[in-house]
């Protein structure tokens, strides 16, 4: 289910709480496995251990957010240094929504099934507040404070659907980039620009040339030079191409300055390098 499915999925929703509170699963215990039957959501407030839902592990830790739907065999293991914090709420939930002139109701089916398991957080600390301020005002027996919870639980769920929009995007936009990486390696031959590789991975240029960077550690202009000058050193040493040629053969059509970006990354000339290579 992608973000989009989901605020789809829980505009049409309402929902029902049973309970919102905090339980301490001591250090060093052990819970064998069994049927969790309803839905919920964990937020980890401190601690260590192990989730395990239908047979996949999951390393807990504050920050995690983990969510259950019904029929999920769980497991749970605290590793023996402290104990495990966890905030937790319990629902119920039907498909309530207009189709034309009529109101229908409907089971949830297996709408929220694909997010079993572990969701990430890169705003944990917002997660938290939301899952406090349930706590807090679901405990209250007033109406008003009952409609505050029902909506801090509705804005719960729309941050959480963020983060899985956010992370969506991460996902295919390091993809995208991974790809020009591959594309470098391939075509180190042809021009090459920033705006050219951005363009294929559907972004800026200056949002690329960030996110090539903190995958890669390098940036792409830095890059797609290294590239050419390894299989430059490679034709220096192995061929009896000039000069001329084995800067056309890696891209460059200027052979000066194809020997200065060549001493810049080596140290040396590239006559020098193949003297000293040659040599060896």
């Amino acid at each position: 289910m992608n973000a989009i499915q989901l605020a789809d999925h829980l505009h049409r929703s309402a929902f029902s709480i049973s309970f919102a509170g905090n339980t301490i699963l001591p250090a060093g215990t052990y819970n064998e496995p069994y049927v969790h039957g309803i839905h919920s959501l964990h937020y980890i407030v401190s601690g260590r251990g192990t989730y395990v839902m239908n047979g996949v592990e999951h390393a807990i830790g504050a920050g995690k957010v983990m969510i259950f739907v019904p029929d999920t065999l769980f497991e749970w293991r605290i590793a023996k240094t402290e104990d495990v914090e966890i905030y937790h709420i319990r629902y119920d939930y039907q498909m309530v929504f207009k189709d034309k002139q009529h109101w229908l109701m409907q089971p949830p089916g297996d709408g929220l099934a694909s997010l079993r398991g572990m969701l990430a957080l890169e705003r944990p600390q917002e997660v938290r507040m939301l899952f406090d301020k349930v706590f807090k005002l679901w405990k209250a027996c007033d109406s008003l404070s009952q409609y505050r919870c029902d909506l801090a639980f509705r804005e719960l769920w729309l941050l959480l659907a963020e983060q899985v929009r956010d992370q969506q995007y991460w996902s295919d936009t390091e993809s995208a980039i991974q790809f020009t990486f591959e594309y470098i390696t391939e075509h180190y031959r042809s021009p090459l620009t920033i705006e050219q590789l951005a363009k294929q991975a559907g972004i800026s240029a200056g949002h690329y040339s960030r996110e090539f960077k903190r995958l890669f550690g390098v940036g792409p202009k830095e890059h797609i030079i290294r590239v050419r000058i390894n299989h430059a050193k490679e034709l220096l040493v192995t061929t009896g191409l000039n000069l001329t040629d084995v800067a056309k053969r890696v891209g460059y059509d200027d052979e000066f300055y194809f020997s200065r970006v060549f001493k810049r990354i080596t140290g040396m000339t590239p006559s020098s390098y193949a003297k000293q290579m040659r040599a060896q």
